[in-house]
């Protein structure tokens, strides 16, 4: 949340739990900032948030650009003259890196600081404990969720009721699911029309195949889904179709297939 100014998903949160559980961390952030400086593996950890593609997405500019960018990730302000030219001079003499930087200023909040700061961990923490389906957790992956993810946390504010808040949270993921979901069938209808529908059609093209082998047809959305667990298993898991792959189906198109139906096949 400090770092990337959104919340976890799932299975990067479960990763990086995992991991400091095996570095013996401490499970609250002060007692992690007193451990980066005494723990190998913490320090690595920690530190990696700072070398991520994320984070060169995110913060190409100087120390100035990024310290600003943490205050309003955390507090929603800019950072005050001493403070800044605290930790700016901090990170600009490599006394400190930024992932240190990003869990320090977190742990050390006060007042309505640490208040805003705790009440963005609870809509974060919600957000990640919503993402409870296959379906909804394809739906936050990429720059764009992370982006509109990251607008919905820099809208929580002191005035923020952390118990109404979940119908903006279910109301953000519905917005990230159901562009993900067309966008996925989109893709899979395209596969299938043309890989498949040459033999699976209400008029198939390939000879010898009218009318549809076994009456198996992919002419519509509905047909698709109804047939999602045929396409998958024969197409994913045997790789039996399309037969002898006449079609030319890809490695890259069964793994969409494969995407498509753990997502619930939408």
């Amino acid at each position: 949340m400090a770092y990337f100014g959104r919340p976890a998903d799932p299975a990067g949160l479960a990763f990086y739990a995992q991991k400091y559980l095996e570095a013996g961390a401490p499970t609250d952030v002060a007692a992690i900032t007193n451990a980066y400086n005494a723990s190998a593996g913490v320090k690595v950890l920690v530190d990696s948030f700072g070398l991520s593609q994320e984070s060169r997405d995110l913060y190409p500019g100087d120390n100035k650009v990024f310290l600003a960018a943490i205050y309003r990730n955390l507090f929603n302000r800019t950072p005050d003259a001493v403070g800044e030219a605290f930790w700016v001079a901090a990170l600009d003499g490599g006394h400190i890196t930024r992932g240190s930087a990003a869990i320090s200023l977190m742990a050390g909040a006060q007042n309505e600081d640490r208040t805003l700061v705790d009440v963005k961990v609870k809509v974060a923490s919600d957000f990640t404990t919503a993402l409870n389906t296959p379906s909804r957790r394809a739906a936050y992956d990429g720059l764009a969720a992370n982006a509109v993810v990251r607008q919905m946390l820099a809208d929580v504010t002191l005035a923020t009721d952390p118990g109404s808040f979940p119908q903006k949270i279910e109301a953000t993921i519905e917005s990230l699911a159901g562009g993900k979901d067309q966008a996925m069938h989109a893709e899979v209808v395209a596969i299938i029309e043309a890989r498949c529908v040459a033999c699976h059609s209400s008029s198939p093209t390939f000879p010898g195949f009218s009318p549809a082998l076994l009456g198996i047809r992919y002419n519509t959305s509905d047909q698709i889904r109804a047939g999602a667990f045929g396409i998958y298993a024969n197409v994913v898991q045997t790789q039996f179709m399309p037969y002898g792959n006449f079609t030319g189906m890809t490695d890259a198109e069964r793994a969409v297939i494969a995407t498509w139906y753990n997502m619930g096949a939408p």
